[in-house]
């Protein structure tokens, strides 16, 4: 049996957020499908618990996360002098792991091995065999986007800002500060990323369009698009969950930036008009890694769940579903499970982006904050329309967003 190492940032199981849930149906692709050993190495967050790993993973090494001298040092040398690591990466980079990862890859012997997202990819960077870089997402499209926001209360960093010193926090959350990072991440991802591709053998996207700029970014063909799929037998099941009278929700890891800035903008410039019509309207906040802005939310009207042990459940007890996001890139895993649960949705263009769903038909699409809010005000307000939308977008995940391409895309690959 041919053995594949998968290098992830955090451990894919449970899948309880965009990223682990595509390396967690990868994993079981990988092995279910086409018959591979797979074995994991991952950095580990607070909450994992390797005893729940699945049998279709047959091995996980725990990483140690880098200590806060290699960070400091990578972002002063690599980053701000040498101007070679994206932060990203320099957040993520330690000698000392880089060979614990070394040895591991010498006792496993693996044919191929794939680096989770562009921050992982240094530490593969030498493997002899075939070697996939897993971007998802072009990272500089994302952050051209991030910076067309007002950076005054965004925090554009997510949860990594929280892992530097104090001091450095501080000095990184001044506005000026935050542009002048994010213009220069902007570049250094831009020149990483194309020397990824130059690196590994194969890339791989989630979304068509960004394979197809990161092929005419590289002058060559090495992207591959492996698009989200969605267990759909898994979301689509009738549950039988009572519905909240006029419940709102939204769902995702809260420490991440574009998930931050969407859920404060809706509730400081959309849910105070939905409120003028609908009084007794309420917000259900689904996810862990609420930051210190999002706890200030919470109120009689507006309720932090945390994480869940049942998504489905949180998220079919309410009657819409709303992703505001104003900046990202790829596929929003969210709504393609909301949309398998049956719940109908609002969303942006950013939100919508790379579905291809139709608008008024299968969900509604809004950027302008009277007209989001309308749109949700309409569908609290009519029953038989929810069920219609709700219908439409189940058939839709159905019919597009199976797991089956991804494992096409793979059989190829390998």
């Amino acid at each position: 049996m041919k053995k594949i190492v998968i290098l992830s940032e955090r451990l894919p199981f449970p899948p309880t957020s965009g990223t682990k849930n595509l390396m967690f149906n990868y994993c079981k692709i990988l092995h279910e499908k086409l018959g591979l050993e797979v074995v994991n190495l991952s950095f580990m967050e607070n909450e994992d618990d390797i005893s729940l790993k699945p049998d279709f993973i047959s091995k996980v090494y725990e990483l140690p996360n880098p200590s806060g001298k290699a960070k400091v040092k990578n972002l002063l040398l690599k980053t701000l002098i040498q101007q070679k690591y994206p932060i990203q990466v320099s957040l993520f980079w330690d000698k000392r792991i880089k060979e614990k990862i070394d040895s591991i890859l010498a006792i496993e012997k693996p044919d191929y091995v794939i680096a989770d997202l562009i921050r992982t990819t240094e530490y593969l960077n030498d493997f002899a065999g075939f070697k996939i870089a897993d971007l998802q997402d072009l990272f500089s499209l994302r952050y051209e986007r991030q910076l067309r926001m007002d950076l005054a209360t965004l925090n554009p960093y997510g949860a990594y800002l929280y892992r530097l010193p104090v001091v450095i926090q501080k000095t990184l959350s001044i506005t000026s500060i935050k542009k002048l990072v994010m213009r220069t991440e902007i570049k250094l991802l831009k020149k990483y990323e194309k020397q990824v591709g130059q690196r590994y053998d194969r890339i791989m996207f989630v979304a068509k369009n960004e394979g197809e700029k990161y092929n005419q970014m590289l002058g060559e063909k090495k992207a591959l698009v492996a698009p989200l799929g969605v267990d759909y037998e898994h979301f689509s099941e009738e549950l039988h969950v009572d519905k909240i009278p006029h419940s709102i929700a939204f769902m995702g890891a809260l420490n991440v930036a574009h998930n931050e800035n969407g859920i404060i903008y809706f509730v400081k410039n959309i849910f105070p008009l939905i409120q003028e019509k609908i009084p007794e309207a309420k917000l259900y906040i689904i996810g862990g890694g609420a930051t210190e802005a999002i706890k200030k939310l919470a109120s009689r009207h507006i309720v932090l769940t945390g994480r869940v042990e049942d998504v489905r459940v949180a998220v079919s007890s309410c009657e819409t579903f709303i992703c505001p996001l104003r900046f990202g890139s790829g596929i929003k895993t969210k709504n393609l499970e909301a949309m398998a649960m049956g719940v109908p949705i609002v969303t942006t263009s950013i939100g919508a982006e790379n579905i291809d769903a139709d608008d008024g038909k299968d969900w509604f699409v809004a950027d302008d904050s009277e007209i989001f809010a309308n749109q949700v005000i309409t569908l609290l307000e009519d029953s038989e329309l929810r069920q219609l939308f709700g219908g439409n977008g189940r058939d839709f995940v159905k019919k597009n967003f199976s797991w089956k391409v991804a494992e096409d895309q793979f059989r190829v690959l390998l």
